[in-house]
Parts: structure tokens; sequence; C-alpha cells
């Protein structure tokens, strides 16, 4: 017997139960939920199990007000797991974390909003969980850590117990975190292969950003294009294996960028390269620790203004470094950093003044380096004005090259291919005229 598995399309109002519809999607399927609050029944766990060819899609209706998912302070909003899935367009508030992913793959959150939370924004740190080629994007964290640690994003475990890896995180907003850390993104222990990219962060407690090690041969992780301003703690922290380049991180009140090693994880195949660092008064602008013995590690074409404080320190030495062409600079020389502005002025000193056999292939505003002549800092001067993104709080416009699904290249690649990330919204030949979103037929066979 034939059977015809007709993929749906459920448009949700208020006074409908959403969460009864969420708990019940097949592959295919997709929900628009329309402008209102809905109010979780408490605990509420779902896993959506899509495929490749018909994922699952759960979005707000467009062209109306954001729709509110609210949650129960004693419970996460939504814990969610499953597969090639989308999750888009909501506020989520109320709750302890706003998403926690347990197992994910193929996963996209985007242009979410939650705040008012007691823990963490989004999170994947359940023990034993692997978070998988997800995509995080478009989305504003604040007010989180009512009752618990408040980083903006918790991606993975502490000591590699659960995994986050091969995944993007990609032109958030996560300002004004809370709780007894407060971290913006921290990427745990085991992570490899990510990126995070063309975020902005904004007065966190602890680091904007996060990232520890791992053990094996993996693509290393990527850390780009960030806007990182104002900490209580060091603007970007990490132990190894990650390339750091093109950020601009302006008043943390410890180190610009801090290299240590931690979870048993030791500093090595680190490249710091064409940020610009504009410290806090007397702090360091970029600091290590626990690099005597490490290799792979370069410190290149990064503009510093640590006035009063030092520009680099290598606390215990590192031999094996290569460390070239830093520039210490002046606030001045730099633009405007009070206001975010560091694109170089004429005359600046950090025009054509960068080491090109390290130089970063782009820039923060992923304008090519192409003359053979870079300049030191995040960015490559091209015009007397800034030709990309004006820096302010709020979200980045993300250069074209680095646009959501513009493609997959490896994250150990010179310049701004996607990590492998999350879902798309390719919806092949669905006829939405007919509430046909797929159409799939199966062959079941039965015998008495």
């Amino acid at each position: 017997m034939h059977w015809l598995l007709v993929a749906m399309l459920y448009e949700i109002h208020p006074g409908d139960d959403l969460f009864a519809r969420l708990a019940q999607l097949a592959p295919g399927d997709e929900v628009v939920v329309h402008s209102g609050t809905y109010t979780t029944p408490g605990f509420f766990q779902v896993t959506w199990a899509g495929t490749p060819s018909q994922p699952i899609i759960v979005r707000a209706a467009d062209g109306e007000t954001r729709p509110v998912i609210m949650g129960d302070p004693s419970q996460n909003v939504i814990d969610l797991s499953g597969s090639y899935f989308t999750l888009r367009g909501f506020e989520i508030r109320g709750g302890s974390h706003g998403v926690r992913l347990a197992n994910a793959d193929h996963a996209t959150l985007d242009d979410l909003v939650l705040h008012d939370l007691g823990d963490v924004g989004i999170s994947c740190n359940r023990d034993g969980d692997t978070c998988d080629h997800v995509t995080i994007s478009r989305s504003e964290i604040y007010d989180t850590g009512h009752a618990g640690t408040g980083e903006g994003m918790y991606l993975g475990c502490n000591d590699a117990a659960c995994s986050f890896v091969d995944s993007i995180v990609e032109g958030n907003y996560v300002h004004d975190t809370g709780g007894d850390q407060g971290d913006g993104i921290e990427v745990k222990t085991g992570a490899y292969g990510n990126v995070v990219r063309d975020n902005v962060i904004v007065r966190t407690k602890y680091p904007a950003i996060t990232m520890y090690g791992y053990a094996g041969a993996q693509p290393r992780n990527v850390v780009e294009r960030n806007l990182v301003w104002t900490t209580q703690d060091n603007g970007i922290q990490v132990v190894g294996q990650v390339v750091v380049r093109n950020n601009i991180v302006l008043g943390a009140a410890a180190s610009g960028i801090a290299s240590k090693a931690s979870q048993a994880m030791t500093p090595h195949d680190l490249e710091i390269v064409n940020n610009t660092i504009v410290g806090a008064a007397g702090t360091t602008c970029l600091k290590s620790n626990d690099w005597a013995t490490a290799t792979g590690q370069v410190v290149a074409n990064n503009a510093l203004d640590c006035e009063g404080g030092t520009a680099i320190d290598l606390n215990g030495g590192a031999p094996n470094a290569i460390v070239a062409a830093n520039l210490t600079v002046v606030a001045a020389e730099l633009g405007d950093p009070a206001t975010a502005h560091v694109y170089p002025p004429s005359g600046s000193p950090v025009i054509d003044k960068g080491d090109s056999a390290h130089a970063a292939a782009d820039d923060f505003n992923g304008t090519a380096r192409t003359d053979g002549k870079p300049d030191v800092g995040a960015y490559e001067r091209t015009t007397d004005t800034n030709p990309g993104w004006d820096p302010h709080e709020g979200f980045k416009t993300p250069p074209a090259a680095g646009a959501i699904d513009a493609g997959v290249t490896s994250p150990d690649a010179g310049g701004s291919g996607a990590a492998p990330g999350g879902c798309c919204d390719a919806r092949g030949d669905r006829t939405s005229a007919l509430f046909l979103l797929a159409i799939v037929v199966a062959l079941r066979r039965y015998s008495s």
C-alpha cells in the first residue's frame, strides 16, 4: 500500500496550544506563530527530527510584532534537541536558560531576542551531549543571570564533558550580562572547528569571548571581526588552537586579548593577528601565560593602545613564538576609540606597516588585503572614510562574504568563508499557496 505523507504548514494564534503542536512535528513541517504571548506549561522539552531535504521550521509570522515565549523561572524556557531544524524570530524570556540544546545537529537559532533570564541565554551544556553543525545568528541576548552564572551563550562543557563542534556563532548582539560570571560567548573545552564572528558584545562581567582548547588533531576555531566593548574582565580570553583576527577590543578592564592554560589544555597553535586593542588605563593590551614551551604561536600586525599600561606581556617568555609588526599607537592615530571608531585616519602609522607573511586575508569589514602592504590592526584603509559598517551598539552588518549560509570553507583557511553551520531555509519546490511544504511518498508493506 502506498501512503502519501504530506508535510504541513501550521498557523498558530493566541489561544492555540503552541506547545502541543511543537511536540508533534514531522519532517518538513513549518509552524508560523502569530503575535502574542505564549506561556510554557512549565518544563518543556522537545525533539525536532528534520531531515536534510525536509527540515523543520518554527518561525514568527512575517510583518507582525515578535511573538513572546514566556517561561517559568524554575525551568528552562525551551529544552531542544534534534536534527535539521530552525527556530526563528521569537522573544524568549522569563525562564532559566532561554534555549538549552541537548543533542542537536544541523540546527539554526536565528533572529531571537532572549532576556529576563535566571541563567544563560543560549546553551549547549548537558554532559554527554553534542551540538554539531549549529548556527546561532542575528540574536540579541541581555539581562541574564538573575539566579545563575549568566553567560550570554554557554557552549560546551567543562573538561570536554560535552561538545560544541563545527558550528558558527555569527552576527549576534550580546550585552549587559549579569549573574555571578556573565561571559558574553563562552565556548568550552573540547570545542573545535567553530567560527565566532561579526558579533557585537558590550558590557559583560567576564570576558566577552572565552574559548578553551581541545585534544587531538581537529580544525582550529576562529574568532574574527567581532566588536568587544567594555568588559569587566579580559576582552577575549583563549587557550590555544584558535585564530584570533580582525577583532576590535575596546575598554577591557583586564587584558584586551589574553591566553593561558586552562582545564588541562595548554596554549599552542594560536594566531593573534590584525586586531585593534584599546585598553582601559593601565591595562595590558595583549598578555600570555604558559607559552614558554608552546609551539605554533604567532602574534603579528596588532595595533595596541594601552596608555599607562603594557602593549604586550609574554609572561614567562615565548621563545618559539613569532612576534612581528605589532605597533603601539595612541588614540588619535586610530580615530576616535571612545566611540568605537578606529578606522585609520590619513597619516596613521598603522598604514602599510604590517607583515605580509602573517597578515589576515581580509579585515574587519571583509575588505581584502591585496596590495602586498597590509595595514596593522583590524582595518585595511582603502578610502578616506570607513567603507563598511559604522561601529555602534547593536547588530553589526556582516560583510557580504560573511553572510549566513554564504558557503562552507575550513575555519583554518584565510579569509571569511563560513564555518559549517546549521540548516538553511531552502524549501525546494514547496507550494505555499497550497500549504504543501513538501511531499514524501513512502511505500509501506504490510503482511498478514
